[in-house]
Order: structure tokens, then sequence, then C-alpha cells
């Protein structure tokens, strides 16, 4: 217990390493072994701009989960360390302070990871988005006209969406500019979304 009094709270903040550790948990595991694949496959569902792939919103990104996983683990970096137990690979299960941790701050936790959207990690990714945002004919149309006169399939495109993607692709991508905005207090990107939204709620789209 020793290792359990020296870790921290949750953040206030959404990370990967709070969120692998609640996924492990509303999963069940702590009275049970659970593949690595199964946690990640979970935390992806509470949290999937964090965890997916950069042009498939849709799909979980091995490689992040991966990394999430090793950083939490990494004895030199971790304020985790002593909260998942290790059989082999790609086998782990919440020790009794990982089930301790996960209830003491349950409401924080559930908070932070029950069912909102979690923006993905700030980076430079926000950056070049809004960049690339800024520099195509759409907005800059919008920022003129105040209205969304393209057709879908420029939309689709400048969002890397199909026109016959359904609509919870299109609110991934669209979240994530949402995300990148509010990091980067780009309040006229967030005009430009909210039209985007009325302009798929007309067009579109199930």
């Amino acid at each position: 217990m020793n290792e359990f009094r020296k870790l921290k709270s949750p953040s206030q903040v959404h990370n990967n390493a709070d969120l692998l550790v609640w996924a492990c948990f509303i999963i069940g595991g702590y009275d049970r072994w659970v593949d690595v694949e199964e946690l990640y496959l979970k935390a992806f569902d509470l949290g999937p701009a964090r965890l997916s792939w950069r042009t498939r919103l849709d799909l979980p990104d091995y490689k992040k989960c991966a990394k999430a996983l090793q950083e939490l683990e990494d004895p030199n970096r971790s304020d985790h360390l002593g909260l998942f137990a290790k059989q082999g690979q790609y086998t782990r299960k919440l020790t009794e302070s990982g089930l301790t941790w996960c209830k003491q701050y349950e409401s924080i936790l559930s908070q932070l990871y029950g069912g909102a959207i979690i923006p993905s990690a700030p980076n430079q990714e926000a950056g070049k988005l809004i960049r690339q945002i800024e520099n195509s004919s759409i907005y800059k149309r919008f920022v003129s006209t105040s209205s969304i006169d393209s057709e879908l399939w420029e939309l689709a495109e400048l969002f890397r969406c199909m026109t016959d993607s359904r609509r919870l692709i299109w609110d991934s991508r669209i979240d994530q500019l949402s995300s990148a905005s509010r990091s980067n207090g780009r309040d006229d990107i967030k005009k430009f979304i909210d039209a985007v939204r009325r302009f798929l709620d007309v067009r579109i789209i199930s």
C-alpha cells in the first residue's frame, strides 16, 4: 500500500493513462485478466478522438494505445505504477491498489470519461488542421458570405469523409476540428463548424 499512497489523484484534464486505467475498471479487469486488445478497444470506445487513426477516426490506432500503456508502465516516467498487474506481454489486470484508486476517484473518472466527447491530445496536429481549413476555398467563401455554399463532395474532401459516410464519421471529423479551435482560441473557426453542422443536418445524414 505504500505504492498506492504515492499515487496522484486523476488529472482534471483528459489523458491516456487515466483513460486506460478507467477502461480496465469498466470492463471488469479487477477480478479477471484482460487481453490488452480488449483494453484498447474499451479505451477507444470511451475516447475515440484520442486513440483513433489520423485519417480514420472510426478505427483505433494500435500504436497509440500501445504507447499509452507503455508510458503508464514506465518506471522512470509513470505516476500510475502499482495500478496494473502484468501477466505476459498481452495480459493485464488491476491490482488491489488499482481497484482502490478507481473506486476512490470514481466520480471524477466517470465524469471525465463517462460519455461526453473526449478531445484529442493537444499537439501540433491541431495547428496543422486549422491551417488546412483556413487555406480551403470552402472556408474562404464562408468568411465572405457567412454561409456554406459548397457541394457535399467538397466538404467530404475537406473533412476526409465519403459523401455517403455515416453521420457518426462526419461528426468525429468535425469534433476534431472543434477541439483544435478551442485549444487555439479560434472562435471564428467555431462559427464555421456550426455552419457545417447545419448544412449536414439539411443535406444528409443518419
